[in-house]
């Protein structure tokens, strides 16, 4: 058996293309929200299921709540009304969570502007105020810089 005999079923060799590789897809960032808005659910979770614990040691110490003059016992919530609170509380929650960096993150963008506008008027200005000098600094330029000397292509 020679190697021509072990080799007789082998494709033949392919010489490598000169395309190049392809690329490499995108990351998408749809995966990084969504895992976001997870994390947001479950630490909103434990913080009512805390609460819930909370309140539930509250209710029998006799703690009261005043809403608008009216005032309530923790004790005395029956079931529909301590969901209600629950959920009252677990809104309130999401909406520090989610409202309070959008605020910051809104007032830094337009601090930002408004420093990034200040600082362009105050080079637009200044560039007016120093034209006559830039010009006068390029015609001395010109004036002074060596000729080039004309080559003939031989």
């Amino acid at each position: 058996m020679t190697d021509d005999d072990i080799n007789a079923f082998r494709p033949p060799p392919v010489a490598p293309s000169a395309a190049p590789p392809a690329p490499q897809a995108r990351r998408r960032l749809w995966p990084a929200l969504l895992l976001a808005l997870l994390g947001v659910v479950v630490v909103t979770a434990l913080v009512v299921a805390a609460l819930a614990a909370g309140l539930s040691d509250l209710a029998g110490t006799g703690v009261t709540v005043t809403i608008d003059g009216e005032t309530f016992r923790l004790g005395s919530l029956q079931g529909g009304q301590a969901m209600a609170a629950a959920m009252a509380i677990t809104f309130a929650i999401l909406a520090v969570l989610l409202v309070v960096p959008v605020v910051v993150l809104l007032a830094l963008l337009a601090a930002a502007l408004g420093i990034g506008i200040a600082l362009l008027c105050v080079l637009l200005s200044a560039a007016v105020a120093c034209s006559p000098l830039l010009l006068l600094g390029a015609l001395v330029w010109w004036a002074v810089r060596p000729r080039r000397v004309a080559r003939v292509a031989a």
